[in-house]
């Protein structure tokens, strides 16, 4: 059996891991100690004695050690998968309100991470006026009973990635 090579990918793209049988038989695809099966991300071929493992779509979560196994022979590679940094797919738009009024500031990240809100140079933090909401990769600003003094600059931002929008209150 000629072995599998260890693999490197980044999040979002296809890996493939082949071996080469000494003759033709049916193999298993393991990954740990669990038996993988072909699915909407996965595809399991063999062609004659070469075998491949397809995984499409790859998730952070798809890193680890796989096998093809043939009776008694295996062999093992283990997969990385390199995480992208999240993006903004979605900014946050310029805002008008009255004082006294609610006002709400979104933005969406290209997959769930972690954010930080500010105004100007001060960073958010959740109050008895403000609320900051994060469900999946939708992020959410919320400021209620409006004053002048909330008028300003806003930011998200996520690592390196921000984005900003002016709220003007009336």
């Amino acid at each position: 059996m000629k072995g599998l090579k260890k693999e490197e990918a980044v999040e979002g793209a296809t890996a493939k891991l082949r071996c080469e049988l000494s003759k033709a038989a049916p193999v298993e695809w393991r990954k740990g100690p669990e038996t993988l099966r072909a699915g909407a991300r996965v595809s399991l071929r063999q062609e004659g004695v070469v075998c491949e493992l397809e995984i499409r779509g790859l998730t952070v979560e798809d890193a680890g050690e796989y096998s093809c196994v043939c009776g008694q022979e295996r062999t093992s590679a283990t997969l990385t998968v390199r995480a992208l940094p999240a993006k903004f797919t979605k900014g946050l738009k310029k805002e008008e309100a009255v004082e006294g009024a609610t006002a709400k500031l979104r933005c969406e990240l290209s997959k769930a991470a972690p954010v930080e809100w500010k105004k100007g140079p001060e960073t958010l933090r959740a109050g008895a006026r403000v609320s900051l909401r994060q469900e999946g990769a939708v992020c959410e600003l919320e400021i209620r009973d409006l004053t002048v003094e909330d008028a300003g600059e806003y930011l998200c931002m996520c690592g390196q990635e921000k984005t900003s929008a002016t709220l003007a209150v009336r």
